[in-house]
């Protein structure tokens, strides 16, 4: 996967609390050109990028954002973190069933048929206010598209990095099938839960 440079700059540094030019030091720059990578004008030689990402994986410097990443990108269940944006959800980080049973080890929802139903709990709760902070969660059964005989129990969490920027991490646990099952795969639209217990 390719890194976002400026993005990973800007978001190390916010998380660090520190001025670009504290940040120039301790990875051996400028901070003109702390400035320069936060923007996306250029990217970091072989040695800045090196210093970057050692600043950025030190266990004292790591966020519990980047916790969360890493917990998803080896979670041996299907799991899924999304960054929400307005040309709609990417993909940030997947668990490898995720990638290869959903994604089908593709990057984007949106070409894989067998997040249909993803996207679309994600449009209604979206609607619902799912990224203005006052839904808690939701969850939602899945019935599988290639086998009507597997069920999933999906649940979708909001959450925020360090920066502000929205995310929705996304959890799929597999379900017996049971006429319990079978009806709550039935319903239109996930169950939400909102902070006000509502």
């Amino acid at each position: 996967m390719e890194i976002d440079w400026a993005k990973t700059v800007r978001s190390l540094r916010l998380r660090l609390r520190l001025k670009q030019g504290a940040m120039a030091e301790l990875i051996g720059v400028s901070q003109t050109y702390v400035s320069r990578l936060e923007a996306g004008l250029v990217l970091p030689p072989a040695p800045v990028a090196e210093a970057i990402m050692r600043l950025a994986e030190d266990p004292r410097t790591r966020s519990l954002f980047d916790d969360l990443r890493a917990t998803v990108d080896h979670s041996p269940f299907p799991c899924l973190l999304l960054q929400t944006g307005p040309d709609g959800p990417s993909v940030e980080a997947a668990s490898a069933d995720m990638a290869r049973d959903f994604l089908a080890n593709n990057r984007q929802i949106h070409d894989a048929p067998a997040l249909d139903r993803l996207i679309s709990d994600l449009d209604a709760l979206t609607r619902q206010g799912l990224l203005e902070g006052n839904i808690l969660g939701a969850s939602a059964v899945w019935v599988d598209r290639y086998r009507s005989d597997r069920f999933w129990q999906v649940r979708y969490t909001p959450i925020r990095d360090e920066t502000g920027a929205s995310f929705i991490h996304i959890t799929l646990a597999g379900l017996a099938d049971s006429p319990a099952a079978r009806a709550a795969a039935n319903d239109a639209a996930p169950r939400i839960e909102r902070f006000n217990g509502s």
